[in-house]
């Protein structure tokens, strides 16, 4: 396991993260010539830079709210940022709004001083550095912010509803995966999207049976 630190907060990069970079690039792998690997490897250096820097957000706001101590941790779904820490509601919707605005920035930048390029040579491979740091860092924002526990969103939700509608919450989070679950497996042919939605709603379930999500 990679771990390093970064500002100050441990880092600890699990082994499948990078089977996730590589699910990520494999259709550029499987074009085949050095033009693919390039591709592949912009696309796992994007992924990782960027869900770092996202979890990045998350261990900001912790310390600015008190936490004592944050670490980060990039598995094969994307990353989280955990430790201990007390806080209030406004505090907890703070942080965990902290990630996806961190996210937005970084894509915001991209969109105004790197425009798309669809020329051949170098434009092509800046065509493609564009669209990724586009797609995670503002699709997989969008996503993140859906009110699905324990997303960010949910998260946010979770935060403004209060600990006594916490059922509705984890209800709301089952409910919006399920749906996406099977319309990325029937409708946009989806996989990795419908596993985990799938793994989110089958989460939600586990928590609201009293039990700990055996998954995210």
């Amino acid at each position: 396991m990679l771990s390093f630190r970064l500002f100050g907060f441990p880092v600890r990069v699990q082994w499948i993260f990078w089977v996730l970079c590589l699910i990520l690039g494999m259709n550029y792998l499987q074009s085949g010539g050095p033009d693919g690997v390039i591709k592949a490897l912009i696309v796992a250096a994007i992924v990782f830079g960027s869900i770092l820097w996202h979890e990045l957000g998350h261990a900001w706001a912790r310390k600015k709210s008190g936490a004592p101590y944050s670490e980060i941790m990039l598995h094969g779904f994307g990353g989280v940022c955990s430790g201990p820490g007390n806080f209030t509601r406004g505090q907890s919707i703070f942080i965990a709004a902290a990630g996806p605005a961190a996210s937005l920035a970084l894509g915001l930048v991209t969109f105004l001083f790197a425009p798309m390029s669809n020329t051949g040579g170098s434009g092509e491979l800046l065509a493609v550095f564009v669209f990724w740091m586009l797609w995670v860092n503002v699709g997989w924002a969008i996503l993140n912010l859906l009110p699905i526990f324990p997303l960010d969103g949910g998260q946010i939700f979770a935060g403004i509803a209060g600990p006594k509608n916490f059922q509705l919450v984890l209800w709301t989070g089952l409910i919006l995966a399920a749906a996406l679950a099977v319309g990325s497996f029937l409708v946009t042919k989806q996989l990795f999207m419908a596993i985990l939605f799938g793994l989110l709603a089958f989460g939600n379930w586990q928590r609201l049976q009293g039990k700990q999500s055996s998954f995210l």
